[in-house]
């Protein structure tokens, strides 16, 4: 087998393997913010059970918001703002009042990361 057809074996292998996974990635990554959310805010089982779909429901947003080509960076980004501030206070419906304080200062310190502060 010759270097170009090894080449595009692989390339074809990659391409149904990302066709495949990205879904469960997609699924994987939920997952873990959930446990993450579960673990940081020490939430309840209702909790979790109540806070899932809202999860899911910011993340489908982000995804499209992620993959729209008709809005420029800025719009993008404050869009962005708006699901995440929509996240923030339907959760906080769910949760207590420390548990609230604890989402807004990860929420503070995602923001930090991404803007470099």
């Amino acid at each position: 087998m010759n270097r170009s057809s090894i080449l595009s074996r692989f390339l074809v292998i990659a391409l149904l393997f990302l066709g495949f996974a990205a879904p469960l990635f997609a699924q994987t990554m939920e997952g873990l913010q959930m446990a993450e959310l579960t673990r940081k805010l020490q939430l309840t089982g209702q909790q979790q059970k109540q806070l899932a779909p809202i999860v899911e429901q910011r993340d489908k947003e982000a995804q499209a918001l992620k993959t729209n080509t008709s809005l420029s960076r800025m719009q993008k980004f404050r869009k962005i703002g708006e699901i995440q501030t929509n996240f923030r206070n339907q959760a906080a419906k769910i949760l207590n009042p420390e548990q609230v304080k604890k989402l807004d200062a990860l929420q503070a310190e995602r923001r930090g990361k991404l803007t470099g502060h």
